[in-house]
């Protein structure tokens, strides 16, 4: 492509009427012909890609494409709720390496991603590309123009490649460093690579006030919206577990780590897990057990908020965000990604820790399985019914039945698992604190605001002092020591601010 911007007559946004600045008129094709034909013969024209050039998110529709769907999804939750972006640094840093992370781990751990979206990238680069731009660019008499992208080079050149085989990728992301491009913005990337002086001269033609750099640099800003573009996340459409717990019923909490995860399953590790003769593989199966336990018990969520909105004068749903979830939410998939769960966690228990099962279910191997798919299908059952009987109740009421579904969460595996007085006081404690805040709820109306982190040690020092009355020599074990030091962990902030405020009140 030459270089011609070094001898077009440089446009400043301020030569532009008002209505070329404006991002929703309802011909952006026409926009696109007006702004070309103000511009001198040989202007550089740089174009953005997602959902311009192309009406879709290349990232996006990327891990869409991943197979095996269920291996891809179970990555990318893991990615969304372990956030490893969390550990760079940055106030933007989710949006500098969120992207860049998702595409790169999903790109190793499935390797044949890549060369499987170059064989589609034909059919889907006819589906979406926008064929209303391409026109107005060619009807111009720009067969040829720069393309720039927040994405990456290795998705988005195949279907460059087929939608405008004569235009030039002048920035794009890298697999290796795909965070870079967002950290520096377009602008400054394509200086870099090709000199300030094509931004300086070229026409940019975007559709996100992202690409403000570009915008304020070049010489003719282009914001134009297609009433064809579609933003669509990946999974978007899907009954995906955990989804609604994350984005409807807490968004913003990241509820599946640190209520989910750091709270129920490290409090069933130490409390069932520890004892066990195989303690890693019944950490696994009590991982397994609980997501499966916790896609019926999401079931309860979505009805519980479909229900406050129509029951409730104040009820606690989050608006649009809620009410996108709740619609993708499909009950018959919850219940068959509960059975999936559920088998494996079943499988590695029988398998590896078979001694630690109490019920009588069996002496083989295969009767024992069935046996405790058995009794954990029927603990499914009773909490599903559990949750549909709280949601019916009127609110008052809720505030003393809520602890039953605080017990199935946790003390209730004690059904099948056997624990020992430190597990019992440990699950008991999160029990209590949990019961506690949500009755000064519905009493009050108002949230407590002591810390559940802090209240769950304080129970769990009180409950194990009291069995340590009764039987020191249980208590006094490596793994009392260890809950208590998980517990203080975890409510450290509030140890420390505890104690920096208590004050000597002197007569």
């Amino acid at each position: 492509m030459s270089n011609a911007h070094t001898s077009a007559r440089v446009l400043a946004p301020a030569d532009l009427a008002p209505a070329d600045l404006a991002p929703d008129d309802v011909d952006p094709g026409e926009r696109v012909r007006r702004a070309l034909a103000a511009a001198d013969p040989g202007t550089e024209i740089i174009v953005d890609f997602d959902e311009t050039l192309w009406l879709r998110n290349s990232t996006e529709e990327y891990l869409r494409s991943l197979r095996p769907r269920l291996l891809a999804y179970l990555i990318l939750l893991a990615l969304d709720v372990l956030r490893p972006w969390r550990l760079l640094g940055g106030a933007a840093r989710q949006h500098h390496y969120r992207d860049w992370l998702r595409v790169l781990v999903c790109s190793v751990l499935l390797p044949w991603s890549i060369p499987l979206w170059r064989r589609r990238a034909p059919a889907l680069a006819a589906l979406w590309q926008n064929r209303e731009l391409l026109d107005a660019l060619q009807d111009s008499g720009y067969a040829s123009f720069r393309v720039a992208t927040l994405g990456f080079g290795a998705l988005v050149e195949p279907l460059l490649r087929h939608i405008a085989p004569q235009a030039e990728l002048v920035a794009s992301g890298t697999l290796l460093s795909g965070h870079r491009i967002r950290r520096l913005g377009k602008s400054a990337s394509i200086a870099s690579r090709h000199g300030r002086g094509l931004v300086c001269g070229a026409i940019v033609i975007t559709d996100s006030e992202t690409d403000a750099d570009l915008l304020e640099d070049c010489a003719m800003p282009l914001l134009v919206r297609w009433p064809a573009a579609e933003y669509r996340p990946a999974f978007a459409e899907a009954y995906v577990p955990f989804r609604y717990t994350q984005r409807g019923k807490r968004p913003g909490e990241n509820y599946m780590l640190y209520g989910v995860l750091l709270e129920d399953v490290a409090l069933l590790w130490l409390s069932f897990a520890w004892i066990m003769p195989a303690p890693i593989a019944g950490a696994a199966a009590i991982l397994a057990l609980h997501l499966s336990l916790w896609c019926v018990y999401e079931i309860g969520y979505v009805e519980n908020d479909t229900r406050a909105t129509m029951h409730e004068a104040k009820p606690q749903t989050w608006g649009g965000a809620g009410a996108a979830c709740a619609q993708r939410f499909q009950p018959t998939w919850a219940w068959t990604a509960a059975a999936a769960f559920a088998v494996s966690g079943t499988w590695l228990l029988v398998t590896f820790n078979a001694g630690a099962v109490r019920l009588p279910l069996g002496s083989g191997q295969a009767p024992l399985l069935l046996g405790v798919l058995g009794v954990w299908a029927a603990y499914l059952a009773i909490t599903r019914v559990a949750f549909w009987t709280y949601n019916r109740l009127d609110v008052a009421s809720r505030g003393i039945f809520y602890v039953v579904l605080q017990l199935l969460r946790t003390v209730g595996y004690g059904v099948l698992l056997a624990t020992n007085p430190i597990g019992l006081a440990a699950l008991l404690s999160l029990v209590l604190a949990r019961w506690v805040k949500y009755l000064v709820y519905r009493d009050t109306g108002t949230r407590l605001t002591e810390d559940q982190r802090f209240l769950t040690l304080l129970f769990f020092l009180v409950l194990a002092g009291a069995a340590a009355t009764i039987d020191p020599v249980a208590v006094v074990s490596v793994q009392a020591v260890a809950t208590l030091v998980w517990l203080t962990a975890y409510a450290h902030r509030r140890i420390r601010g505890f104690f920096a405020q208590i004050r000597v009140v002197r007569p």
